[in-house]
């Protein structure tokens, strides 16, 4: 039999994150994948600004970076009559050389500490499982599927054919973590559902190959455009691109040539070199019944699926892997208790709802102004078609908010975690389009950069960070008892008044997914109560 601590099946990008969590903190795991090769469809484009710090986390930023568009171009969205036609209205979103210099000219708590980052998953799949599979802490088997799990109060027992010799193998691991996408096989084994329902329309997809910027960029440089029937993704400033034609679920477009589709959907002729793929999808809203089952848990599609409008799919996985991962490894490293892993549903599930909910919010938008088109007037002249194009445009800046969303993306805050200690009083304000610099218990903190140019996250440690602003020996007494509790702690002191400030308290207690555990200005008179609650070990349960 084989053995491992963390069994995850699925090497998606939310399994692939989840492995490099794990070894991050020295955790050895499998990753079990039944196809051979990864993905061929560029499924997200977007990495939003949060999973980018999840990842500096990890050192995965700037080789990510490296492999996706380059810095210099934006973000810009385009909704237009067609390319041979006018545009409507436009959504100017700024470049990550943009970002990054207003971060650094803004420096109040209020921005990302990365941008985002425009790259397809198909590169992104691909890049990441060849790291995984460089990593001697990481074991991938590709071709092998998860099939069932039996488990007891001491492991997991999976089973897992190879696909290409067709021969069963058991593998016995102290914890299973289902990232096996939205069909998820353990979703079904743990007998949880996914609740929800199907979109009425289909998407079909056209992956493509085309150099005739002069066609394409009729508008000028964009990362999407949408119009009336479709939608165009830029995928690498180069020659890469996807459409995504939409047609009622009753309409067979499946006979219809890729080339026809393309060129039906941007209302002009374009030179296509060669189509990549083609798929017909539709989208989904669900939310897994449960996202645990005693040693087995769901992360990304397994445990969520949303229209891809706003990118919360994979990034809200990418937040699960790093939840879940640094709990289970916590826990195996002896010094987290079982109230670890009883919290990650209750902090990810809702975080969740709220994201399939929004991502719905901002399909309604689109569905909105599309409902409204009069094809004989969008891409006419005159006064009348004027008129009817800036109604069309109110409605898509009245309904901004896509992949501008910050509060969604930064300001999701695990109220009423069990290893979360609440502050009383009244929560500070929380939107869904801006995020609120706070330091109030289970939110992310304010990134900030110091004197010395350094970033405040920067100095975060890979486990707990107690950060005390303003000298003195507030912290002994938690220093301490992690010391008896064997407890990794990293103390670091902030003499800067403006940080303070940001900051609130003068002791502040971060998790290693850069979330606030724990606050105060004075050192708690009970520091292990504490350190019991946000680790996990208040709760009963066994490792």
């Amino acid at each position: 039999m084989i053995e491992t601590p963390v069994l995850i099946a699925g090497a998606g990008p939310v399994g692939l994150v989840l492995a490099q969590e794990l070894r991050s903190h020295g955790v050895r795991c499998m990753i079990v994948e039944r196809n051979l090769d990864t993905t061929r469809w560029p499924k997200m484009d977007i990495t939003n600004c949060r999973s980018m710090e999840l990842l500096r986390r990890l050192g995965l930023d700037e080789p990510l970076r490296r492999i996706g568009v380059p810095a210099n171009f934006s973000f810009d969205v385009i909704f237009s009559g067609g390319l041979a036609g006018r545009e409507i209205s436009r959504w100017s979103l700024p470049s990550v050389e943009t970002w990054r210099r207003m971060i650094r000219e803004r420096n109040d708590g209020s921005m990302p500490q990365e941008p985002y980052q425009r790259l397809s998953q198909e590169i992104f799949e691909a890049w990441l499982k060849r790291r995984c599979e460089e990593d001697p802490l990481i074991e991938v088997r590709s071709g092998w599927r998860f099939d069932a799990l039996t488990q007891d109060d001491a492991g997991v027992t999976a089973r897992v054919e190879d696909t290409t010799t067709g021969e069963t193998r058991e593998i016995r691991c102290r914890y299973l973590v289902g990232c096996d996408g939205a069909s998820s096989s353990v979703r079904k084994a743990i007998g949880a559902t996914a609740d929800g329902r199907v979109v009425p329309r289909l998407s079909r997809l056209v992956h493509f190959k085309s150099r005739d910027l002069k066609a394409l960029h009729a508008h000028g440089q964009f990362w999407h455009i949408f119009f009336p029937t479709a939608t165009i993704i830029s995928q690498d400033e180069v020659d890469t691109w996807t459409v995504q034609r939409y047609h009622p679920a009753e309409q067979d477009l499946s006979a219809v040539p890729s080339e026809q589709i393309v060129v039906e959907s941007l209302g002009r002729e374009i030179a296509i070199d060669r189509v990549l793929v083609t798929s017909t999808w539709q989208g989904q809203l669900r939310l897994a019944s449960a996202y645990r089952s005693g040693r087995v848990f769901l992360a990304g599609d397994s445990a969520h699926q949303n229209i891809p409008t706003g990118g919360y799919g994979m990034n809200t996985g990418v937040g699960d892997a790093v939840d879940i991962g640094w709990k289970l490894a916590a826990v195996l490293n002896g010094w987290g208790g079982p109230g670890l892993l009883d919290s990650y549903e209750s902090e990810r599930r809702p975080v969740a709802r709220r994201n399939v909910d929004r991502s719905e919010r901002h399909t309604s938008i689109h569905v909105a102004w599309r409902g409204k088109v009069r094809p004989e007037l969008v891409n006419a002249a005159g006064p009348e078609a004027d008129a009817h194009r800036a109604a069309l445009a109110a409605i898509v800046q009245d309904g901004r908010g896509e992949n501008e969303d910050h509060g969604i993306e930064l300001g999701y805050r695990y109220n009423g975690s069990p290893i979360v200690i609440a502050d009383s009083g009244a929560e500070p304000a929380w939107t869904p389009r801006h995020y609120t610099p706070t330091t109030w218990p289970g939110g992310r903190p304010p990134s900030l950069y110091l004197e010395d140019g350094s970033a405040l996250f920067d100095r975060f440690g890979p486990d707990l960070t107690l950060l005390e602003f303003g000298g003195g020996s507030r912290a002994a007494g938690l220093l301490a008892a992690a010391g008896r509790r064997g407890i990794p702690l990293r103390h670091v002191t902030i003499a800067e008044p403006a940080a303070r400030e940001l900051y609130e308290r003068d002791l502040v207690l971060i998790r290693p997914d850069q979330h606030v555990a724990w606050r105060g200005n004075a050192g708690p008179a009970d520091p292990e109560r504490v350190l019991d609650t946000v680790t996990g070990r208040s709760a009963p349960a066994a490792r």
